[in-house]
């Protein structure tokens, strides 16, 4: 058995099709592209395939993630080509990576995801962005409510935001930590940067790109986060 990780991006028109119309979709690429994948037994024989964090409708992305199991295959890199000649536009796969035996999959090993966020035009806050998010982010914590199946907590997000700050064409970049514990979302943390300076996040107000998403794991230096898929040691993000 053969298991890979492959990332691709999901812009264009495919951005507005949901967690399981992509899964759909990956399937009959999958069939279209003649990869040996793997089938699940049962009465109900299903490809082994898992995707990572799911996007939100809308939202495009240069990083997201599948893994996949196959029977055989020539070499990552012909499974990467097969597909990609039957992809459709907005969704090509960058990298493709075998995993060793006993990987968890991607959805568990979800640790933060990177974004880039914009206001629309004309949506945009009324004060200097840069200036009040660098205040914002200065503060010792920063609370929000976070809804969950069991109803509403407050919860101190600052612990899980490793990386917010603005560029020159007022972008806001993020990380933050993701996943089915630490999982902090863009639009939470707009909208309470927004609520502390008195104002609100106007409906559709932000486009979301989400740039890359992250696992974990351990080294001499302490715990970090780094890509999925990762050739540089040098893009781990070190966190206490």
């Amino acid at each position: 058995m053969i298991k890979l990780r492959l990332k691709f991006t999901k812009n264009g028109p495919i951005r507005f099709i949901g967690h399981l119309d992509l899964q759909r979709y990956f399937q009959k690429a999958i069939r279209r592209a003649d990869i040996d994948i793997k089938y699940s037994e049962g009465y109900s024989p299903h490809q082994v395939i898992s995707f990572a964090q799911p996007l939100s409708v809308g939202a495009t992305s240069d990083g997201e993630y599948m893994d996949m199991q196959l029977n055989s295959m020539v070499s990552p890199e012909d499974v990467m080509n097969r597909l990609n000649e039957v992809m459709n536009e907005g969704v090509e796969i960058l990298d493709i990576t075998e995993l060793p035996e006993g990987a968890p999959k991607a959805m568990t090993a979800v640790a933060a995801a990177e974004y880039v966020v914009r206001f629309r035009e004309g949506k945009e806050p009324s004060f200097n962005i840069k200036e009040k998010l660098e205040e914002y982010y200065a503060q010792e914590t920063l609370p929000a409510i976070k809804k969950t199946k069991s109803g509403e907590k407050e919860i101190d997000m600052k612990p899980f935001i490793y990386k917010l700050e603005v560029d020159e064409d007022n972008n806001i970049h993020m990380l933050l930590g993701a996943g089915s514990v630490n999982n902090i979302k863009v639009a939470m943390v707009i909208e309470n940067f927004l609520k502390h300076f008195d104002e609100e996040l106007q409906e559709f107000g932000i486009i979301i790109h989400r740039i890359d998403t992250y696992t974990e794991g351990d080294d001499e230096k302490g715990h970090y986060i780094e890509p999925f898929i990762c050739r540089d040691p040098e893009k781990r993000v070190y966190i206490a």
